[in-house]
């Protein structure tokens, strides 16, 4: 290949590697973008299915299901650089939730997002007026600097963190811990506090929205986005090994280009690579047709009283109702920890109860579409991870590149900065203007 159009292999198609395979195609190269499952997006997908689970489609009525709890954070700038916001036609959660405790519901806002809701806030038994004093004294502080000055703070767990800003024991139990356990699905807030701290800033820059037609939606825009000349995108396609030259194999056909960017998760690029990554932090999802919703506003529902498998729970048909065909919802039970050793019928038998006791004898009507077990859902990434925000994209075989979130950190920001990131380091070395 003339230095002039370098050709690169990008093994992977999620956030990182679309990411990756549109700079690259943009500084000059082409790229053969590889992606081993039937879709764009990697963790970032939807599936669309029938009242009974299976598969529903193309324009039949169904349910949207997210591959786990997820939103976007309309805050982070690489979503806000990369996609057409407008084109996904978001819906957007309430800033704050609704917290389980003392046997009912009660309602924590953003009051600098919903001043409405500050008298509710203030007189919800979620911690003490000081803490919430404190929450805003915490929000405030972390928006000053660019949005990723928090990935540079202090090197401690969010448990730690959250101890230091002073929170009680009950804020902790009965909003903190169920909400950015949730988040950072790490329920012991054993995470960075970096990732803790940059998470809590871009809840406060933006909404927490979801697509239209589902998350998915995001990566599908994003590989429409890639210019058809320069970009061959394979779905179907997986890597079985990399090599020098560089060179990839899919079973026994050998490609071979100028440079490789393995976009995979962090056990996959172990496979591959060789090299050491992160291990993944599980989550199983449960998901819900209910004939009438659970909670009627568009809020998160967290679990602060400790019991149960159930940590949050959420309507995505509430936020936006083509999630759920009509006269039907979709409820999204999220669980962590211990409880996911337990076997599917033991698991969705102790969610029911925990549920009916929420939401008493109409969890009765509520039909099952899916339990789904997703054994990476984010890297672990604990103290000392994050030392640096984004590790260097180079490998140390010539002509090997990575990226993808456990190269970085945990969120779509970081998988799609690191894509970027990637992509740079290619042209840098072998793009048209290298060694002028």
């Amino acid at each position: 290949m003339s230095p002039s159009q370098p050709h690169v292999i990008v093994v992977g198609a999620g956030l990182a590697g679309l990411a990756a395979a549109r700079d690259l195609a943009a500084g000059g190269a082409t790229v053969q973008l590889l992606e081993a499952g039937d879709a764009v997006g990697g963790r970032v997908r939807t599936d669309r299915v029938r009242l009974d689970g299976t598969p529903a489609a193309a324009g039949e009525p169904a349910f949207q299901l997210d591959r786990g709890f997820q939103v976007l954070l309309t805050g982070y700038p690489e979503l806000r650089q990369r996609a057409d916001l407008d084109a996904l036609q978001l819906h957007s959660y309430t800033p704050g939730a609704l917290i389980r405790a003392d046997g009912r519901l009660h309602r924590l806002s953003d009051p600098f997002q919903v001043p409405q809701a500050l008298w509710q806030t203030l007189l919800a038994p979620v911690g003490s007026l000081a803490d919430k004093a404190r929450l805003a004294r915490w929000r405030w502080r972390l928006r000053h600097g660019d949005a990723e000055t928090p990935l540079r703070g202090p090197q401690r767990t969010s448990a730690e963190a959250l101890a230091a800003e002073g929170f009680s024991a009950t804020m902790v139990a009965r909003f903190l811990r169920p909400f950015f356990g949730g988040v950072l699905l790490d329920p012991q807030l054993e995470t960075s506090a970096r990732l803790l701290n940059f998470t809590f800033r871009m809840f406060a820059e933006g909404a927490a929205a979801v697509p239209a037609s589902g998350v998915g939606a995001l990566p599908e825009q994003l590989a429409a986005q890639l210019p058809g000349e320069r970009v061959e995108l394979r779905l179907g396609a997986r890597v079985t090994a990399v090599g020098v030259g560089p060179e990839v194999y899919i079973g026994t056909e050998r490609l071979s280009a100028d440079a490789v960017v393995v976009a995979t998760d962090g056990a996959a690029y172990t496979e591959l690579t060789g090299q050491p990554a992160p291990s993944g932090r599980p989550v199983t999802c449960l998901q819900y047709a209910a004939p009438r919703p659970p909670v009627e506003e568009p809020l998160i529902v967290l679990n602060g009283e400790g019991r149960g498998p159930v940590l949050h729970l959420s309507v995505p048909s509430v936020v936006a109702p083509q999630y759920a065909p009509a006269g039907w919802h979709l409820v999204s039970a999220t669980v962590l920890g211990e409880a996911q050793a337990q076997d599917d019928a033991a698991l969705q038998a102790e969610a029911a109860a925990q549920l009916r006791e929420w939401f008493g004898s109409a969890v009765d009507e509520w039909r099952l579409l899916r339990t789904e077990r997703i054994p990476y859902g984010q890297p672990v990434q604990t103290p000392p991870a994050l030392d640096e925000p984004y590790q260097p994209a180079r490998l140390i075989t010539a002509g090997l590149y990575a990226c993808g979130d456990h190269r970085a950190h945990g969120s779509q920001q970081g998988a799609l900065r690191s894509g970027g990131n990637a992509a740079a380091a290619v042209l840098s070395d072998i793009g048209p203007e290298a060694g002028r």
